[in-house]
């Protein structure tokens, strides 16, 4: 294998076969070349079966593109290599053996809405509603199983929660209705393996065999569970690489150990340590502002990004008076730059939290320029999608009463919280599910016969799919589960334009089954859903428009863009204030850091002195990670008048004035004025005798005067009817 396009240090880490490897790859330095390409030497040169390879990422996104890279250097099928996702390789050794530690095999994988449907449920049991809040509970859940804690370890360990006895119970009912149900929540798929090793000597021995290269991406990211996991599948062979950066560390709140990367050498005997510190994505204005600002932080382990992109442009502080005139500053430099011959995919805006996208999405709008929000709701989250899938996982689990509890009287058919209620405790009684209940013909008399009939609403035009489900490809299935639950019909009776939107949205669901299909012919509907319940949160991002990216630091991970602002620099804002109470600043710095080296070409920063709160006007001072890295900043002293946000209802618009004139509440008269047969539509620029210049953003047209929704210069979007308003076309 040629490997002439390597660098020094990137062919050392590809021809290091033997024994435990770190290799501390830097932002933007090579690492899934040095990954692929190591996978690719193995079985070319070293003559490894694909097989006998593990290879483990953290999004589906980055495991397709590191299967396509193998395929692509080998020039061969890679189907047999193991690479995937933690949950995924996880999911894929449980569909062969969970039957060994008590489960079916068609076990189904809730995600966090179905989890927070089956933690609600349990506090109720409970009557723990006043106590304790389901988001809580499955927070202090899903904590003790990244640290590998059962609900009896949880409670002999518990220091840390007031109502940990409360916690425990819940934990505890909730693990036992899970197996009930034949369900597994996203944590268990890692636990039930590391059980399934801990009391099948036999399986763990076939893994640790089977598997004599072992390969782990973004192993700073790793918690105690997946780290315990990669010891027991390197234990056999001892051949484990894992490529990761300290200094991107930034999910300590979903229970990843940065001390897992420190300690590599010490949980290794005998580790070689890579580093790759020559990065190919940015310039050196912007690496030099990185390494300046990291090395501030003491957790971690040394290196220099330096790069032979040349120095490129200054990288640019602006500190603003108020919130929005950040904004304004954002807007004017991107049309500046799309001038210069960029395109609106370039952009990105980088924010700590999600609440501060709000002036920046108003500004993008008040100036036609589009955006996404990365992190919003995801289309796998609507409720008729939900609803879709509840129905196949019903079809392909009937032991799951969660999913079946959620669509058995969606369309209406009269069944009840009561009716779902004298179910389950039937069920419960006779030791089967509310499915297997209502579906065999041996437990008919022990329902009683109204609600037997009830019942039979949901079922009887189910059972032919139900009973031929292997017969049907995904796509058919989909669509004749539509059609004989009669969802699809009750939407299309709807005039919601709420279900108007929801039938487009399921005729979203089915194009991409229908993708997943020709994709996967041998895919049956137990993959499908599989695959959909891994999807991790960057997968289900649309990146088909042409549109700048707004997010928060922590969704840029893994992201590059060539131009970056970077927002909201105050003290108390980043790092934020509940960081700097909790001595959280290290990872608060890595943060910054991962969100400076997003940017190919051009950074900028930006702070402001006053914000909103709470309806209230908050000072603050620029955050102390801009005096860190003020020597390489250079300062931009233009100024700006800020300008007013969008009001919406707060202001008087003259339809509303109009609407008063009509109710006699007010005396003044609005004149109709001569519009010539003049028209507008979006883009198009006016002029109003009070307000000035603007432009037309939103058209809806009205016999009595088509309404203009126009985003003027200095008063924010207004609502007119241009028959009536003081505006002329310019």
């Amino acid at each position: 294998m040629n490997l002439d396009g390597l660098n020094d240090m990137q062919k050392k880490a590809v021809l290091h076969n033997e024994g435990p490897l770190l290799v501390l790859a830097g932002a933007g330095s090579g690492k899934t070349r040095v990954l692929t390409t190591s996978i690719a030497y193995l079985i070319e040169e070293k003559n490894v079966y694909p097989g006998d390879i593990l290879a483990i990422t953290f999004t589906n996104k980055a495991a397709n593109e590191m299967k396509e890279r193998v395929a692509n250097l080998l020039r061969m099928d890679v189907t047999n290599l193991w690479i995937g996702t933690f949950h995924s390789i996880c999911a894929r050794i449980l569909r062969m053996n969970i039957d060994k530690v008590g489960y079916d095999r068609n076990f189904t994988i809730y995600d966090t809405s179905d989890q927070k449907s089956l933690i609600k449920e349990v506090i109720e049991e409970l009557n723990l509603k006043d106590e304790i809040s389901p988001k809580e509970a499955l927070n202090v859940i899903s904590k003790a199983k990244n640290k590998s804690l059962d609900p009896e370890e949880f409670l002999s360990l518990n220091t840390y929660y007031t109502k940990g006895d409360l916690y425990y119970e819940i934990y505890k009912k909730y693990e036992q209705k899970k197996f009930y149900y034949n369900a597994l929540d996203f944590d268990d798929l890692i636990g039930k393996v590391l059980y399934l090793f801990e009391v099948d000597k036999d399986t763990l021995e076939y893994y640790q065999n089977k598997f004599r290269y072992v390969f782990v991406d973004e192993y700073q990211d790793t918690n105690i569970s997946q780290y315990e996991l990669i010891k027991y599948f390197a234990k056999g062979y001892n051949n484990v690489t894992v490529v990761g950066d300290g200094d991107q560390s930034i999910y300590s709140f979903r229970g990843a150990d940065i001390s897992n990367i420190l300690n590599f050498e010490k949980d290794f005997e005998d580790a070689e340590v890579i580093k790759l510190e020559q990065n190919y994505r940015s310039t050196s204005k912007i690496l030099d502002t990185a390494n300046l600002l990291i090395k501030n932080n003491e957790q971690r382990k040394d290196k220099l990004l330096w790069t032979a992109n040349g120095d490129g442009e200054d990288v640019i502080y602006k500190p603003t008076n108020v919130e929005s005139e950040e904004s304004k500053f954002v807007v004017d430099k991107v049309n500046e730059l799309l001038n210069e011959g960029y395109s609106y995919k370039d952009f990105a805006i980088l924010y700590r939290t999600n609440a501060q996208s709000r002036p920046f999405e108003e500004a993008f709008m008040k100036n036609l320029i589009p955006y996404k929000v990365i992190g919003g709701l995801k289309f796998y989250d609507r409720k008729e999608i939900k609803d879709v899938i509840s129905y196949l996982k019903v079809l392909v689990n009937p032991k799951d009463d969660l999913a079946l509890k959620r669509i058995i009287n969606v369309p209406k058919r009269g069944i009840g919280n009561k009716s779902i209620d004298n179910l389950e405790e039937i069920a419960s009684k006779n030791n089967i599910s509310i499915f297997e209940l209502i579906s065999a013909p041996e437990y008919e008399d022990l329902i009683p016969p109204r609600l037997r009939k009830l019942t039979c609403k949901f079922y009887e035009p189910l059972r032919e799919i139900y009973e031929n489900l292997l017969k049907y490809k995904i796509v058919d299935l989909i669509n004749e589960v539509l059609d004989k639950s009669g969802y699809l019909h009750m939407l299309e009776n709807s005039y919601s334009v709420e279900d108007r939107a929801r039938i487009d949205n399921i005729n979203e669901f089915i194009s991409a089954a229908s993708e997943y299909q020709e994709d996967n012919e041998e895919a049956s509907i137990y993959d499908y859903l599989e695959n959909l319940s891994l999807l991790s949160e960057i997968d289900k991002t649309d990146e088909s428009k042409e549109s700048i990216s707004l997010m928060t630091m922590h969704s840029a991970k893994g992201l590059e863009f060539p131009v970056v602002f970077v927002v909201g620099l105050d003290e108390g804002l980043f790092p934020s204030k509940r960081s700097m109470d909790e001595g959280n600043i290290e990872e608060e710095r890595r943060l910054f850091y991962v969100a400076i080296t997003r940017a190919q070409e051009r950074l900028f920063l930006t702070s402001s002195t006053a914000r909103r709160s709470y309806g209230k006007v908050v000072y603050y001072k620029p955050s102390r990670f801009v005096d860190e890295i003020r020597p390489n900043l250079t300062i931009e002293n233009k100024t700006y008048n800020s300008f007013v946000s969008r009001e919406y209802e707060k202001q008087m618009t003259e339809d509303f004035m109009r609407e008063k004139i009509r109710q006699g509440v007010l005396n003044k008269k609005l004149e109709k004025r001569d519009t010539g047969g003049e028209s507008f539509k979006v883009g198009d620029k006016l002029d109003h005798n009070k307000w000035g210049r603007g432009t037309v953003v939103q058209v809806k047209e009205s016999d009595e005067g088509n309404e203009l929704v126009v985003a003027f210069d200095k008063k924010g979007l207004k609502k007119l009817n241009q028959n009536y308003a003081p505006i002329k076309k310019v």
